[in-house]
């Protein structure tokens, strides 16, 4: 299984591309999560990575083709559970419920962060783009499987959910909480005190496990 980037700036390193690619890419990344994919030109593009429209429409046939190509990693990446890898994180960090909601919900945020830019142009896509909405659930029901082996049945392993919460429910609650959370800190507030989103990660975790725990069993 491909070995999820680390960040964008890691992925255009490895990425064998001319550099002239390299540069429209970064620059469009840069102007579609500050201005809005609709509220950037080609123009702009071009001035920014002082490259013309013509080398743009050389590598991409057209700016949403340019659009596609930036979001394709993060849709790829977005769901945890790729192999051995993740999943033997997953079991270090703990055998109960509360640890595994700990490990991915911190892994989850940290991925959105390190992929901050393609992470806010990726998610004011799914508001409208169908085309992107459609590549995210087919890349969900491609991933299912190797999700449910390395997160879902070590959560349910525990015995710690609720008995009528299916896989649908909890991934609804979890990227829900991390998405709106990883708005506010870093477009809408820019936190970037590291122990504020620390505490308010662990207040996250807390909400997310009162949901989905069984209520028969102690609270956390």
């Amino acid at each position: 299984m491909e070995k999820a980037f680390q960040d964008l700036d890691d992925w255009l390193a490895v990425e064998k591309m001319p550099n002239g690619k390299k540069r429209v890419l970064q620059a469009a990344i840069t102007l579609f999560s500050k201005q809005g994919y609709n509220g950037t030109s080609t123009a702009q593009i071009a001035e920014l990575s002082k490259m013309s429209q013509a080398t743009i429409f050389k590598y991409f046939k057209s700016k949403d083709d340019l659009l596609l190509f930036i979001v394709t990693p993060m849709i790829k990446h977005i769901l945890p559970g790729y192999g051995k890898s993740f999943a033997q994180k997953l079991r270090d960090n703990g055998d109960d419920l509360t640890s595994f909601i700990h490990f991915i919900v911190f892994n989850r945020y940290q991925f959105l962060v390190q992929n901050k830019d393609a992470a806010i142009i990726l998610i004011s896509q799914l508001l409208i783009n169908d085309e992107i909405k459609n590549m995210l659930f087919n890349e969900i029901q491609t991933m299912k499987d190797i999700f449910i082996d390395n997160v879902w049945q070590p959560l349910v392993a525990t015995g710690e959910l609720r008995d009528d919460l299916d896989l649908l429910q909890f991934l609804r609650t979890v990227i829900g909480q991390i998405l709106l959370y990883f708005l506010q800190s870093q477009r809408v507030l820019q936190i970037d005190d590291q122990k504020q989103i620390e505490s308010d990660l662990n207040k996250i975790e807390h909400t997310i496990i009162l949901a989905i725990k069984n209520s028969s069993i102690c609270q956390v």
